[in-house]
Parts: structure tokens; sequence; C-alpha cells
């Protein structure tokens, strides 16, 4: 999957959007939980944990103020839920079944979650926020630690042994991390720049040939 094409990829935009006919029907159907969480992830992706404010989120969804408090005690409460929510996306990603899939169709899977744009976008957010938030930072963290530990089972079963895919796993999270910083500040870059997923692809595939025997799991 290319990415740069699509990096500017407004998530902020699409879900108001798709908001937007359920808004008419606020009246008859009134808003629920995820409704709110909705929304901040919306401007959480858009603009930062900043632009998370419950007068903000009233107006996107066309209700009261007043009405916020109906479900969350404060904003900190919906910030709270809003990062449960996206650690529940990131794990659905990681939700991989071994069982039922072979190991590229898996690695398949992760590449196109990874490089999706909207994604990428929610997750710039998430980690600008926890640079702030020890709290969420022990959270993004965790998450990091499972990433790596799920792609090091599906390298595993590519073929390498495990402390070869638990220390490839490790580069291919870096490599994650260190595109995204750059891409989310260098406009040139994403214009110009190999797309994450087909990074990602090829370091493990160079990874697979330079292994010398001994590192390939029999």
């Amino acid at each position: 999957m290319t990415l740069t094409a699509n990096f500017n990829y407004d998530l902020g935009a699409d879900i108001r959007s798709r908001m937007a006919s359920s808004v008419k029907l606020a009246k008859a159907l009134p808003l629920q939980p995820d409704d709110w969480i909705r929304a901040a992830l919306a401007r959480l992706s858009e603009a930062g944990v900043d632009a998370v404010r419950v007068e903000l989120l009233a107006r996107d969804l066309g209700v009261s103020k007043g009405s916020f408090y109906w479900h969350f005690r404060d904003r900190q409460d919906l910030l709270e839920k809003t990062l449960t929510q996206w650690e529940g996306r990131e794990l659905d990603l990681l939700d991989l079944d071994e069982n039922a899939t072979n190991a590229a169709t898996r690695w398949a899977r992760i590449v196109q979650a990874t490089a999706d744009p909207g994604r990428i976008q929610l997750g710039a957010s998430v980690r600008s926020w926890a640079r702030r938030d020890e709290r969420v930072a022990q959270r993004v963290a965790a998450m990091e630690r499972k990433k790596a530990a799920v792609i090091a089972n599906v390298l595993q079963d590519v073929g390498f042994t495990r402390a070869a895919a638990e220390a490839w796993s490790e580069v291919a999270l870096l490599l994650c991390l260190g595109w995204l910083d750059r891409a989310t500040r260098d406009r040139q870059f994403q214009l110009a720049g190999r797309g994450l997923g087909d990074l990602l692809s090829e370091i493990i595939l160079a990874a697979s040939s330079r292994l010398p025997s001994w590192e390939r799991a029999t």
C-alpha cells in the first residue's frame, strides 16, 4: 500500500461527515457515550488533545454542552474513555488468529493497518499527547510492546528463530515510529518519501535474505 498520496486523509472530517446524518436524529435518538467518544477521536486526530473540549464536541454533534454530563463526569473522564477506545482499535489490529491464516496473510494485515492514513494520523496525535502525560505514555508504551510481540510471532512463523524474530520486530517498530515522526512534521517527505507499508515489507525481506542458516528456524 502506498501511503504518501493519501497521508493527508482527514479522519476528523470523515467522522464528522458520517455523523452529520445521525445528528438530524439527535432529538429523537439521544446521543450515546460512543457518539461523544467518536467525536473526541476525530478532534484528537485532527488537532490534538487540546482540541478535545466539551463545547467543541457539542457543536460538532449539534447538541447542548449540558448533555455531555449525562454520560461523563468531566473532560478527564472523556479523555480516559477516548484513550481506551484507541487502545481497543489497536488491539483489534493485533488480534490475528494464528490458526486461521498463514504468516504471510497476517503480515500483510499488519502492514496494511499500520500504513492506514487515518490510523497514522490518530496515532501521531496520541503520541503527541503521550509526550505531555506520563500515564498516556505508559499506555502507549504497553501497546508498542504488544505490537512488537505480535510482529515477532509472525516473523517466527515465517522462518526466523525466536531471537531473530524479536530483534527484527523491534527494528520494524522503530522504523514505524521514525517514519511517523518525520512524516507528521515534514510535508515534503510525505510527498516524496517511501510509503511505510513498502518500507516495512522490504526491510523484513532484506532481513530474511541476510540471516545466516543457523539463525533460521527449522
